[in-house]
């Protein structure tokens, strides 16, 4: 068979191998073999099986090697130490493609670890994919293909899972069936030992049959492959995303306040964004969004109509909307509003959200609903019933729900109750349109389908700012400071390497006793900021390391002193240089920097600067490299944009001066896989046409075993 993408062996292979196939129900070799019998595989399955001569009416074979002609994929159930003489045999059979859903590998420790790599050695001298190990195994309904251990076998539809978790996807197929939700594909990476999330979405991009895609992750390897193929498949169908981890337990320390704030959760969420992912944080969302996107045709925007049979739903409802950045409540047309003023009672409210009255029966509904889905301004619909009055809950479910294959804009219904409501939910959980206890999920779903839009009719993204430097200089100061056992810089070799690629410094100079500072300072000229200069002093303003507006010699003198003092009763063990005299500049106080993440690479985190920068966290992060577009959406989206704006009357900032900033300090990060953390707070701002200022840089190296 000749294959397209290396991944075909995997997903459309001819035949397959199960290795420890068995008889025994409940065995997880019983239940692949019955799983691939069951879905209806059409090629040869080979169960190996030492002792059985036949597992579950096929022929079985005492090993890989003994199976005549080749085999394209080998499903490999035995214990861990046998996965390697498996994986060998089946290569020697000309698989493709391997499943390894043995577990014991690195989930378990150090021996699991090297197990797993005499694995991959193996796969890579015979050109092997494996899928695992320590997964549930995959499905490709279109190919009536279970090759897992499930409960039961999906029925055919347009999503695409992929999860870490096997417990993740055995409680996804038992919701999906109970809702009629669909499957293409469905993929348990486990271990991830050689196929991971980047490989599957690049396959899944251009596969027909997948309309989304959805993923449970609890870890990211290749951030940057991730990103890339990702970014090829978001512009043409929804790839959403629940990150398991949110919390600061698992972010790395870091020395600085980038490091402190660029914990890994908002790494991910920078990571997803730059890849056009949508964010889920529930599994309730998780499930909500499946059966919305796969059942549910698009909204051409995010204009909502709302009727309910209870007013203060309505209510509840109209306030979900104004939270949904993408949504907002339609203006009916004039002849929309004359059709419900016609033939609603005069007590009932035509205008959105529409109130048909607590008596209403299916007539009402049914004219309110038509209204609205003829109504040009009108993108999505909900519809809200509470068990008041007459309502005929099980007939008007049943309405809503044959409208569900031919709908053109989406509709989704809230049946807010219990007992009375059970008819009307049962049919609804068989149909295309989706029922939802609360409007709040309902509406929350709706946004997330605008939101898809909106994203694929964005334009593409520009290209990667790039900025020039002295290269050489820089990697000059940093081999210097590496070869001195270091791997701070001290602020006075942080400007120099920010001076190499035109950041903006004020003059300075470090002195080594009060006289030599008070003449620097003359020479400069009033007034001047004094700092201590020591790599190894990270928040200088915590040790009582600066003093700012010395105006005359007897304060830079005096100061100069106390700092020296100060700063060595807080901290006798560490190296100072002396003290750094700054020409004195002033702006608003903003803060750039970059913290290299193991996964995805450097990360640009930018807010309001200074020493609060910690406490109130009303900072932006994003993925280098930068376009033009993510620089500027960086700034706008903080809370505090407005003070940079120029609000309550004061002149703008000079933003066009902090965008070239940006994008100059990114720069540097990308250029230098040596620098770790590269933070400039505070970067004072000027007014328009006044520039930026780089008053502080704190710049920490990796060593060359990292």
């Amino acid at each position: 068979m000749r294959w397209t993408h290396t991944l075909d062996p995997l997903f459309t292979p001819a035949s397959i191998a199960v290795v420890g196939a068995s008889n025994k129900e409940g065995k997880v070799g019983y239940l692949v073999v019955r799983n691939l019998i069951a879905s209806g595989f059409s090629g040869p399955i080979y169960p190996v099986n030492r002792k059985d001569p036949e597992v579950q009416g096929l022929k079985a074979y005492p090993s890989v090697a003994d199976i005549p002609g080749t085999i394209d994929m080998a499903v490999s159930c035995v214990p861990a130490r046998f996965v390697p003489s498996v994986i060998e045999e089946a290569g020697e059979k000309g698989a493709r493609s391997g499943v390894i859903i043995t577990a014991g590998f690195s989930e378990v420790g150090k021996d699991g670890k090297d197990l797993e790599r005499e694995v991959e050695d193996i796969a890579d001298r015979y050109g092997m994919r494996l899928l695992g190990p320590n997964c549930l195994g995959l499905v490709n309904t279109q190919h009536h293909m279970n090759a897992t251990f499930a409960s039961r076998t999906p029925r055919e539809g347009g999503l695409a899972i992929i999860s870490q978790s096997g417990a993740v996807c055995v409680s996804v197929l038992d919701w999906a069936e109970q809702n009629r939700v669909g499957f293409s594909k469905f993929i348990s990476v486990g271990n991830k030992l050689d196929i991971e999330e980047a490989d599957l979405i690049d396959y899944l991009k251009d596969d027909d049959p997948t309309r989304m895609v959805m993923m449970y992750i609890e870890h990211i390897r290749s951030g940057r492959e991730f990103i890339e193929a990702a970014r090829g498949a978001t512009r043409t169908k929804p790839v959403l995303a629940l990150k398991a981890g949110r919390t600061k337990a698992g972010a790395k320390a870091a020395s600085s306040h980038t490091g402190a704030i660029a914990g890994a959760d908002s790494v991910y969420e920078a990571a997803f964004r730059k890849a056009g992912i949508m964010r889920v944080r529930r599994l309730t969302e998780f499930f909500d969004f499946a059966k919305a996107f796969t059942q549910l045709p698009l909204p051409r925007g995010g204009s909502v109509a709302i009727v309910s049979n209870a007013g203060g739903f309505a209510v509840v409802s109209s306030d979900a909307v104004a939270d949904e950045p993408e949504l907002r409540m339609a203006s009916f047309t004039r002849d929309t509003l004359d059709l419900l003023s016609e033939r609603l009672p005069a007590e009932a409210n035509i205008y959105n959200p529409v109130d048909v009255l607590g008596d209403a029966r299916l007539e009402r509904y049914q004219l309110s609903i038509e209204a609205m889905l003829a109504d040009d301004n009108v993108d999505s619909v909900v519809v809200i019933m509470a068990p008041v009055g007459a309502t005929m809950v099980a007939s008007i479910a049943q309405w809503i729900a044959d409208l569900g294959e031919t709908l053109e804009k989406p509709v989704v219904t809230c049946l807010m109750g219990g007992a009375d409501m059970e008819a009307g939910i049962r049919i609804l959980r068989e149909s295309r349109v989706p029922n939802f206890d609360s409007p709040e999920r309902a509406i929350q779903t709706l946004g997330g389908l605008a939101r898809f839009v909106k994203q694929a009719a964005s334009p593409e993204p520009g290209p990667p700012v790039l900025m020039m430097g002295d290269r050489d200089a820089v990697q000059n100061a940093i081999d210097d400071v590496l070869s001195q056992g270091r791997l701070s810089m001290s602020e006075d070799e942080g400007y120099e390497l920010l001076r190499a690629y035109d950041v903006p410094v004020p003059p300075t100079a470090v002195a080594k006793d009060a006289d030599e500072a008070v003449a620097i300072a003359r020479e400069m000229g009033y007034p001047v900021v004094l700092k201590v200069a020591s790599s190894e002093i990270a928040h200088k303003s915590d040790m009582g390391g600066i003093a700012v507006g010395m105006d005359s010699d007897g304060s830079v003198r005096d100061n100069f002193h106390y700092i020296m003092r100060t700063v060595r009763q807080r901290m006798p063990r560490a190296r100072i240089d002396g003290v750094t005299i700054h020409k004195m500049v002033k702006g608003r106080e903003i803060i750039v920097g970059i913290n290299r993440n193991d996964t995805f690479g450097p990360v640009v985190t930018f807010g309001l600067g200074g020493i609060f920068v910690e406490i109130l966290k009303d900072v932006s992060t994003r993925i280098a490299p930068l376009t033009r577009q993510d620089i500027r959406s960086m700034i706008t989206e903080i809370k505090s944009f407005p003070i940079l704006a120029g609000a309550r009357g004061q002149r703008p900032a000079d933003l066009d001066a902090l965008e070239d900033l940006i994008a100059r300090v990114t720069q540097i990060a990308i250029d230098f896989p040596q620098v770790q953390e590269l933070e400039v707070n505070p970067l004072l701002l000027g007014e328009e046409g006044e520039g930026a200022w780089a008053v502080d840089a704190l710049i920490t190296l990796r060593g060359s075993d990292e």
